[in-house]
């Protein structure tokens, strides 16, 4: 018996090694890629690292964070969407500890909400709610714009959502990706435990992980060393590291950087912190959706077996992806140059360096 155990571990550990090998046996190339992409993009600034479990492949910095100050990937930035999957983990954390449940209607807390009587937990986090994104109100968009150092509030953002009295679907029978759910729900899981949501990142996720880099906080405060942001968007190009990150409360303004971002990877990715059934809530493809390989879960899109989130973020571009079957954490951040079209080019790069490390599984937005 003892025997057989030790030939399976035997068997996993050289298993193991030998996907290491191949994926390190890649690394020059994949080296190669990220220089070239770097100029083919023309951003300013470009970080990435790529992890198998815990162990680093790689991790390269090219360009400057400011005029002289080369990038550095221990520099930490506005990670945006990539904190969904930590809102995502939270959420269901609290419905295992039994704070309140995927069938608990909104009313419960807000009364007086839209449609606060159709809509659940469950739809909140799975994005049918039908509740209309804040994000995409052109009077809100002006308002970051014009003030970019206001602090937004969550009420202010609520009522820009919903003031019209209209959602996008009746509740339940669509999906549609909207901050608006993400922000609700902030609402009603402060309401719902008596702490706030920094409080319950830091008691559920950052410090049993060992986050030392990471926090959740809606003001302009970034610790040193910090990957600088520029942005066109005022029509002059503009450092906008320090703009507000208010506007969107539970769906960005976390700061970490590529090494916590690694432990993370894995963490999320096979739900450590859940229950299995939990777990299976937070990746699981919606009612309705077509494509099996090809879905939006619990704020992270799912593409060929990789998890994966795609942020744009007050001058920062990001892309997460996991990989459960090889334990794959590929993590890109870059910042805007004065090329106007350096925007959004994060996801660009993790679709080249996903074709390389997996190529029958790419991601493709």
């Amino acid at each position: 018996m003892k025997k057989n155990i030790l030939l399976s571990l035997l068997l996993i550990l050289f298993i193991n090694l030998n996907s290491y090998a191949q994926i390190s046996s890649l690394k020059d190339s994949i080296i190669s890629r990220l220089e070239t992409l770097k100029e083919q993009t023309h951003v300013n600034a470009l970080i990435a690292g790529i992890w198998e479990g815990d162990r680093n492949i790689l991790s390269v910095a090219y360009g400057e964070s400011m005029t002289s100050i080369p990038a550095d990937t221990s520099m930490h930035v506005r990670i945006g969407g990539i904190m969904e999957t930590f809102f995502g983990t939270l959420v269901l954390i609290l419905v295992d500890q039994g704070k309140f449940s995927l069938d608990d209607k909104v009313s419960k807390w807000l009364p007086d909400l839209l449609a606060a009587d159709q809509v659940t937990v469950g739809m909140l986090i799975k994005n049918t709610s039908g509740y209309k994104d804040y994000v995409l109100n052109q009077d809100f968009v002006n308002l970051i714009t014009n003030e970019p150092f206001k602090n937004i509030t969550r009420k202010e953002i609520i009522e820009y959502a919903t003031g019209d009295g209209q959602l996008n679907f009746p509740p339940g029978t669509e999906q549609r990706y909207s901050h608006t759910s993400f922000t609700i729900l902030g609402e009603i899981m402060e309401r719902a435990t008596g702490k706030t949501l920094g409080e319950l990142f830091e008691d559920n996720i950052i410090r049993p992980l060992g986050l030392s880099h990471t926090r959740y906080n809606f003001n302009a405060d970034l610790p040193y060393p910090v990957l600088h942001a520029f942005s066109s968007d005022r029509g002059i190009y503009e450092d906008v590291t320090f703009w507000s990150p208010s506007w969107t409360r539970e769906s960005g303004p976390m700061y970490s950087n590529l090494n916590d971002i690694a432990k993370w990877g894995p963490a999320f990715g096979k739900g450590k912190l859940l229950t299995p059934e939990s777990f299976n809530v937070l990746i699981s493809r919606p009612p309705g959706a077509k494509d099996p390989n090809r879905f939006m879960a619990s704020g992270f899109g799912v593409f060929n077996g990789w998890y994966v989130q795609n942020p744009e973020f007050n001058g920062y571009s990001g892309a997460f992806g996991y990989y459960p079957p090889k334990d794959l954490t590929v993590i890109i951040f870059t910042t805007e140059s004065e090329h106007r079209s350096s925007g959004a080019k994060a996801i660009v790069v993790l679709e080249e360096i996903v074709k390389m490390l997996t190529p029958d599984a790419a991601v493709k937005f």
